[in-house]
């Protein structure tokens, strides 16, 4: 796989919240179809990295480059429960110019919501909320894809499917940073490991299984 002209790059990236550093100096090249994995324990800095590569956040230092649109899965769904889902796809969608129904139907239907469609999203369990926010975060056919714990919530065949739909995604050229602590369903979707230990990109190496991404992040959190 070749890194030139990366879907997404990081140049020396900081962020603070306060006194406190919570990413330190985080660079990177994302290629086209490339997913990275970031790997950390709770407060290691992944979701502040993630939101500051999104946009959501502004860095302290350092600066990110995105090629094409970008699509955005957070930990928390940040929907509006009186809505419908179609009708929460199609407020976001306006944004981004991407509401048309069959677009947002073809959504719901790849992510098993389509027969839910008109029922107010206040009634749907974790799972399904997830499910439609990864719906949301494809609206703009983005070309970078984030996703924090992209898979809470969701049962055995949501999961698959979430897992087939990323790598549809790579297939097509999107390139990926996911955030997560479910291994042994994602590190097959990643080519490579990004270990975050105290904010900082401690390694960035190929993707091993799960047994041996858990082991080198020991080492690496051991060594401080």
């Amino acid at each position: 796989m070749t890194h030139a002209d990366p879907s997404l790059t990081l140049h020396g990236v900081f962020r603070r919240f306060g006194y406190r550093w919570v990413v330190r100096d985080v660079s990177l090249d994302v290629a086209h179809g490339e997913a990275v994995l970031l790997v950390g324990g709770n407060g290691a800095g992944k979701t502040t990295l993630l939101r500051v590569v999104s946009g959501l956040l502004k860095a302290s230092k350092g600066r990110v480059e995105r090629q094409g649109a970008v699509g955005m899965v957070a930990h928390h769904t940040m929907m509006y429960d009186a809505l419908t889902a179609r009708e929460n796809l199609r407020f976001f969608g306006r944004l981004h110019g991407r509401s048309d129904r069959t677009r947002i139907d073809a959504l719901l239907d790849r992510m098993g919501l389509l027969h839910v469609g008109d029922e107010r999203i206040g009634t749907f369990s974790r799972g399904m909320l997830q499910r439609l926010a990864i719906a949301r975060a494809l609206l703009p056919e983005p070309r970078v894809l984030l996703l924090d714990e992209p898979l809470t919530g969701l049962d055995d065949s949501a999961s698959r499917t979430v897992v087939e739909v990323l790598a549809e995604l790579k297939r097509g050229g999107a390139g990926m940073m996911i955030a997560s602590h479910q291994l042994v369903e994602l590190v097959g979707s990643a080519d490579r490991v990004g270990y975050m230990v105290g904010g900082r990109m401690a390694a960035l190496e190929p993707c091993g299984d799960a047994g041996q991404v858990v082991q080198r992040y020991r080492e690496l959190a051991d060594r401080g």
